[in-house]
Protein backbone atom coordinates (compact mmCIF):
# COMPACT_ATOMS: atom_id res chain seq x y z
CA UNK A 1 0.00 0.00 0.00
CA UNK A 2 2.85 2.18 0.82
CA UNK A 3 4.18 2.22 -2.35
CA UNK A 4 1.55 2.80 -4.66
CA UNK A 5 1.07 6.48 -3.01
CA UNK A 6 4.81 6.88 -3.73
CA UNK A 7 4.03 6.35 -7.43
CA UNK A 8 0.34 8.07 -7.20
CA UNK A 9 2.31 11.11 -5.68
CA UNK A 10 5.06 11.36 -8.56
CA UNK A 11 2.41 10.74 -11.02
CA UNK A 12 0.50 14.34 -9.23
CA UNK A 13 4.01 15.81 -9.23
CA UNK A 14 4.93 15.15 -12.86
CA UNK A 15 1.37 16.40 -13.83
CA UNK A 16 2.18 19.86 -12.16
CA UNK A 17 5.33 20.09 -14.24
CA UNK A 18 3.37 19.23 -17.10
CA UNK A 19 0.79 22.06 -16.33
CA UNK A 20 2.78 24.98 -15.11
CA UNK A 21 6.25 24.34 -16.86
CA UNK A 22 8.12 26.06 -14.28
CA UNK A 23 9.99 23.02 -12.89
CA UNK A 24 12.93 21.17 -14.14
CA UNK A 25 13.59 18.10 -12.45
CA UNK A 26 17.18 17.21 -12.04
CA UNK A 27 17.01 14.17 -10.32
CA UNK A 28 14.80 11.68 -9.07
CA UNK A 29 13.57 9.19 -6.36
CA UNK A 30 14.39 5.72 -5.77
CA UNK A 31 12.64 3.81 -3.63
CA UNK A 32 14.12 0.19 -2.96
CA UNK A 33 11.89 -2.46 -0.94
CA UNK A 34 13.56 -4.83 0.71
CA UNK A 35 11.14 -6.95 3.66
CA UNK A 36 10.69 -4.85 5.86
CA UNK A 37 12.96 -2.27 5.15
CA UNK A 38 12.83 0.91 3.04
CA UNK A 39 15.73 2.84 1.27
CA UNK A 40 14.92 6.44 -0.18
CA UNK A 41 17.55 8.02 -2.21
CA UNK A 42 16.56 11.92 -3.31
CA UNK A 43 18.94 14.23 -6.09
CA UNK A 44 18.34 17.93 -5.80
CA UNK A 45 15.00 19.36 -7.46
CA UNK A 46 15.64 23.49 -9.48
CA UNK A 47 12.84 25.36 -10.25
CA UNK A 48 12.60 28.03 -12.98
CA UNK A 49 10.19 30.16 -13.94
CA UNK A 50 9.81 32.76 -16.99
CA UNK A 51 9.42 36.33 -17.81
CA UNK A 52 9.44 39.06 -19.79
CA UNK A 53 9.37 42.82 -20.75
CA UNK A 54 7.48 44.59 -23.32
CA UNK A 55 9.83 47.43 -25.18
CA UNK A 56 8.04 49.90 -27.37
CA UNK A 57 9.71 50.87 -30.33
CA UNK A 58 7.63 52.59 -32.48
CA UNK A 59 9.97 53.62 -35.41
CA UNK A 60 9.54 53.54 -39.31
CA UNK A 61 12.80 52.35 -40.80
CA UNK A 62 13.73 53.04 -44.34
CA UNK A 63 15.18 54.11 -47.55
CA UNK A 64 11.69 56.60 -48.02
CA UNK A 65 10.24 57.94 -45.46
CA UNK A 66 6.67 58.88 -47.76
CA UNK A 67 6.25 55.33 -48.55
CA UNK A 68 4.57 54.72 -45.31
CA UNK A 69 2.24 57.00 -43.98
CA UNK A 70 2.59 56.52 -40.06
CA UNK A 71 2.85 59.81 -38.03
CA UNK A 72 3.24 57.68 -34.88
CA UNK A 73 6.19 56.25 -35.66
CA UNK A 74 9.35 58.23 -35.97
CA UNK A 75 11.39 57.96 -39.18
CA UNK A 76 14.94 56.56 -38.33
CA UNK A 77 16.39 55.66 -41.74
CA UNK A 78 18.65 52.86 -41.72
CA UNK A 79 19.38 52.84 -37.86
CA UNK A 80 16.75 53.13 -35.18
CA UNK A 81 17.06 54.57 -31.88
CA UNK A 82 18.84 52.28 -28.79
CA UNK A 83 16.00 51.33 -26.59
CA UNK A 84 16.66 50.18 -23.12
CA UNK A 85 15.19 47.85 -20.91
CA UNK A 86 15.80 46.04 -17.23
CA UNK A 87 16.00 42.49 -16.45
CA UNK A 88 15.24 41.93 -12.25
CA UNK A 89 16.36 38.41 -12.52
CA UNK A 90 19.33 36.31 -13.60
CA UNK A 91 18.41 34.66 -17.15
CA UNK A 92 19.52 31.52 -17.52
CA UNK A 93 19.61 29.31 -20.33
CA UNK A 94 18.14 30.96 -23.89
CA UNK A 95 15.20 33.51 -24.72
CA UNK A 96 13.86 34.88 -27.32
CA UNK A 97 12.11 37.92 -28.61
CA UNK A 98 8.77 38.35 -30.32
CA UNK A 99 8.60 41.32 -32.84
CA UNK A 100 5.72 42.88 -34.09
CA UNK A 101 6.58 44.18 -37.59
CA UNK A 102 4.89 45.81 -40.40
CA UNK A 103 5.87 45.75 -44.16
CA UNK A 104 9.00 44.01 -44.19
CA UNK A 105 9.38 42.37 -47.19
CA UNK A 106 13.52 41.63 -47.73
CA UNK A 107 15.38 39.97 -45.60
CA UNK A 108 18.88 40.86 -44.10
CA UNK A 109 17.70 43.42 -41.12
CA UNK A 110 19.70 42.79 -38.02
CA UNK A 111 18.86 43.28 -34.41
CA UNK A 112 21.41 43.60 -32.22
CA UNK A 113 21.23 43.14 -28.15
CA UNK A 114 23.42 44.10 -25.96
CA UNK A 115 25.93 44.77 -28.67
CA UNK A 116 25.40 40.94 -29.89
CA UNK A 117 23.74 40.73 -33.42
CA UNK A 118 20.91 37.93 -32.51
CA UNK A 119 19.39 37.79 -35.59
CA UNK A 120 20.49 34.08 -38.22
CA UNK A 121 23.63 34.06 -39.27
CA UNK A 122 22.53 35.85 -42.70
CA UNK A 123 21.43 38.50 -40.42
CA UNK A 124 17.91 37.64 -41.51
CA UNK A 125 15.11 38.38 -38.85
CA UNK A 126 11.82 37.58 -41.27
CA UNK A 127 9.64 38.82 -43.46
CA UNK A 128 6.22 40.10 -42.95
CA UNK A 129 4.64 40.56 -45.88
CA UNK A 130 4.03 43.99 -47.59
CA UNK A 131 1.03 46.08 -46.24
CA UNK A 132 0.87 42.95 -43.44
CA UNK A 133 1.14 43.14 -39.85
CA UNK A 134 3.34 39.87 -38.45
CA UNK A 135 4.87 39.01 -35.06
CA UNK A 136 8.09 37.33 -35.58
CA UNK A 137 10.06 35.01 -33.04
CA UNK A 138 13.77 35.13 -32.67
CA UNK A 139 15.32 32.61 -30.76
CA UNK A 140 18.32 34.45 -28.74
CA UNK A 141 21.54 32.39 -27.57
CA UNK A 142 22.98 31.73 -23.87
CA UNK A 143 24.07 34.92 -22.15
CA UNK A 144 22.98 37.14 -24.91
CA UNK A 145 20.29 38.97 -21.88
CA UNK A 146 22.07 39.94 -18.45
CA UNK A 147 20.44 41.10 -15.30
CA UNK A 148 20.06 44.73 -15.48
CA UNK A 149 20.32 47.09 -18.29
CA UNK A 150 20.14 45.83 -21.51
CA UNK A 151 19.70 47.34 -25.01
CA UNK A 152 18.21 46.93 -28.42
CA UNK A 153 18.56 48.50 -31.58
CA UNK A 154 17.48 47.38 -35.17
CA UNK A 155 19.93 48.19 -38.09
CA UNK A 156 18.44 47.95 -42.06
CA UNK A 157 19.89 46.68 -44.79
CA UNK A 158 20.64 49.30 -46.82
CA UNK A 159 20.67 47.11 -49.90
CA UNK A 160 17.17 46.63 -50.23
CA UNK A 161 14.30 49.29 -50.66
CA UNK A 162 12.22 47.93 -47.67
CA UNK A 163 10.24 49.88 -45.79
CA UNK A 164 8.84 48.79 -42.09
CA UNK A 165 7.80 49.58 -39.40
CA UNK A 166 8.41 47.94 -35.67
CA UNK A 167 5.89 48.44 -33.22
CA UNK A 168 6.66 46.43 -29.87
CA UNK A 169 8.95 43.97 -28.69
CA UNK A 170 8.62 41.38 -26.12
CA UNK A 171 11.63 40.15 -24.30
CA UNK A 172 11.52 36.42 -23.10
CA UNK A 173 13.66 34.75 -20.32
CA UNK A 174 13.86 31.93 -17.99
CA UNK A 175 15.02 32.22 -14.23
CA UNK A 176 15.98 29.94 -11.61
CA UNK A 177 13.67 30.78 -8.29
CA UNK A 178 15.37 30.89 -5.18
CA UNK A 179 15.26 27.54 -3.17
Amino acid sequence: MANHSIVKGHIVFISMIALFGILSLEGASVNVVSGQNVTTTTTTTTMQSSDFVVVPIQQHLGDNKNDIFAPGYPYRGDVSDTFNFTIDSTPSGSGYLLVQIYGSYFEGHTIVINGQHVTSAGGNFGNSGTENWATLTVLLDEDVLKQGENSIQFLRNPNTDDNFLIDNVVVNWKYQLPQ
